[in-house]
């Protein structure tokens, strides 16, 4: 009985042994399990995170605003320098132009007559450009639509009033006569000459006339402000009245005289 014993306790302790043998080593199942599962995290984690874009595609990115914008104020330019007016047409009074070589922005348009409305180049204010030789860059869909401006009232209308208010023209001042006194036979007889000048007062006069001795004498043109005495033979000491007046369609000024005696 003591024999059997004592063979089961020393198989027993032979199994515990080899068992012991047979198992893993705590340091290999730390110094493992912590490897595999960085590894797994290292190799997993690039599919949650997006690849950056390769160093080639790049320019696709920064080239692309290049392209696409569109100039939000519309500029024009002109192959020929075109006048620009304050409507549509000649008969609008001519405030500016466009040269070739310069640009202008486009604030409006009038699509029925082919007209851009621009700052006026150099200046204040807007005025409207022909679009015959017009090149217009940016978008125009959103420029405001201008309506045309009412025609000028014409510059010979007014003629007639200004015909109905003419006044007549002022008198001369300042009549002066150089006089030249030529004797002739027989004695005591001369001809009398030389000139006689005045100052001009008005600035609507048709012309002047001439008097002599309170007789039309003789008539000159407008702003003139002398007259040339032909030579005329009078006996000695014979008094020679000459007067002035301007005139004009609506009358006459006041005569101003001046009087010659020779010698």
């Amino acid at each position: 009985m003591s024999k059997k014993i004592l063979t089961f306790i020393t198989s027993v302790f032979l199994i515990a042994a080899l068992s012991a043998c047979n198992l893993p080593n705590e340091d290999a199942q730390v110094t493992g399990t912590p490897d595999v599962a960085l590894t797994v995290t290292a190799l997993s984690a690039p599919s949650n995170t997006p690849s950056p874009l390769p160093a080639s595609e790049t320019p696709a990115f920064t080239s692309t605003p290049e392209f696409t914008p569109t100039p939000s104020v519309p500029q024009v330019t002109v192959s020929v320098n075109t006048n620009c007016r304050t409507g549509p047409g000649t008969q609008y009074d001519l405030i500016g132009a466009l040269l070739v070589g310069q640009a202008a922005t486009v604030v409006g348009k009038n699509t029925a007559t082919g007209y851009w409305i621009i700052n006026n180049p150099g200046k204040s204010g807007t005025c409207w450009l022909w679009g015959q030789y017009a090149t217009v860059s940016g978008n125009t869909a959103g420029l405001t639509e201008y309506a045309i401006p009412p025609t000028p009232t014409p510059s010979s209308t007014p003629t007639p009033t200004a015909t109905a208010t003419l006044a007549p023209p002022a008198a001369v001042d300042n009549l002066t006569a150089n006089k030249v006194c030529i004797p002739i036979n027989p004695p005591p007889t001369y001809q009398y000459t030389g000139t006689i000048n005045w100052e001009d007062k008005s600035n609507n006069e048709t012309g002047f006339n001439i008097y002599m001795n309170n007789a039309l004498f003789a008539t000159v043109g407008a702003n003139t402000t002398s007259y040339a005495i032909p030579p005329l033979p009078f006996p000695a000491g014979t008094p020679m009245k000459l007067g002035v007046e301007a005139y004009n369609s609506a009358g006459k000024s006041v005569t101003k005289e001046v009087t010659i005696v020779c010698p």
